[in-house]
């Protein structure tokens, strides 16, 4: 759950705004009344949180920890994702210029709406030693169980909807939704690395559906529109400059 130029467009708009207000004549005190109140600013990190709070985490959290302390399927899984290849093939991935261009805007944009990276902390998991309940132990069924669970209990469309609609509404949230779905062409031009086509066919070999979880991320990062009717312009070729 984790994946995603500087666009200032909301924050420069405030600014200005702001500093163009003129200080008002001395007017009665009922005539502050009068007028409608002004909207709200929009806020890019309590937009991004409020979009992360329908992450069931806990229930995440949950099956993943059930999976790890009694599937050995599982756990097999869980060393390759952590051995020294992996982690290396994850630093390339990290690496890539237009990757590493997005996350700098994003962490800008975090901290001018009063936030940081540290937002995607509330995903961490955390997994503990003994089964928190006892049903745990008899209620794994394989990478195959794993991911029917997963799909079970996580909204992706609605997500994904989320996620549009709320693109549509803020000008920083939008320039956020399209960078995400500019970087399919990094994912498309990792993907055909010799590294990365040795990983997912270490995946098959475990026993994951490496098709579907390829489908699961490019509809929820807005790389495929195969499932829905498209309700936001999409620009793969999105520039970075």
């Amino acid at each position: 759950m984790h994946f995603v130029t500087i666009a200032l467009t909301t924050i420069c708009c405030l600014g200005t705004g702001l500093s163009a207000i003129a200080p008002a004549p001395a007017a009665p005190a009922a005539s502050a009344a009068v007028g409608n109140p002004a909207a709200p600013a929009s806020n890019f990190y309590l937009e991004l949180r409020s979009v992360m709070r329908n992450v069931p985490y806990k229930q995440i959290e949950h099956l993943v920890q059930a999976y790890l302390l009694n599937d050995a399927e599982f756990q097999a899984l869980i060393r390759e994702i952590n051995s020294l290849p992996t982690y290396r093939l994850r630093m390339q991935l990290l690496n890539q210029p237009e990757l590493r261009q997005f996350l700098q805007w994003l962490s800008q944009q975090l901290i001018l709406s009063g936030g940081s990276l540290k937002v995607f902390e509330d995903l961490e998991l955390e997994i503990k030693v003994l089964n928190k309940y006892p049903h745990w132990a008899q209620s794994v069924n394989g990478i195959g169980g794993f991911e029917q669970e997963f799909s079970f209990i996580y909204p992706l469309a609605a997500i994904r909807n989320l996620l549009e609609t709320s693109a549509q509404q803020s000008a920083v949230f939008g320039e956020f939704w399209q960078r995400v779905v500019g970087l399919k062409p990094v994912y498309e031009r990792f993907l055909a690395t010799t590294q990365a086509k040795a990983f997912a066919n270490r995946l098959r070999t475990l026993g994951v559906d490496v098709a579907g979880l390829d489908s699961f991320l490019r509809y929820q990062l807005g790389w495929s529109n195969d499932t829905v009717i498209p309700s936001y312009d999409y620009d793969y070729n999105y520039g970075f400059y």
